[in-house]
């Protein structure tokens, strides 16, 4: 049960620091679940039923933490790709407004 309760509060915590976007943290908190994941495994064919349920309320936030991952790669895709086509948009128009030297100065470029 206290195994458990550990995995259930690393899940909650990682949740919270992926909506923060704290990567880092998300990774961290991975590794400090990992061994416990592993641990609470070896003991799921003796586990009672409500430890099972618990632990399907354990994968059904991590499987939302993860949707909401996927949303938000998404969006930052979505973003990205404007972002580029923005830029090949100036990219192609830029040299319309870049000045040209006057004849002028042109002139004595060619003096000098």
């Amino acid at each position: 049960a206290r195994l458990l309760a550990a995995l259930e509060a690393l899940v909650s915590q990682g949740a919270s620091l992926l909506r923060a976007a704290d990567f880092a943290g998300v990774l961290a908190t991975q590794e400090r679940a990992a061994p416990v994941v592993e641990r609470l495994a070896a003991l799921a064919p003796a586990a009672h039923v409500a430890v099972r349920m618990r632990v399907e309320t354990v994968i059904a936030l991590r499987s939302r933490s993860l949707e909401w991952l996927a949303g938000e790669m998404d969006r930052v895709r979505a973003e990205l790709s404007a972002m580029e086509t923005s830029e090949r948009q100036v990219a192609r128009v830029a040299p319309a407004y870049m000045s040209s030297p006057s004849p002028l100065q042109r002139l004595s470029v060619g003096i000098a």
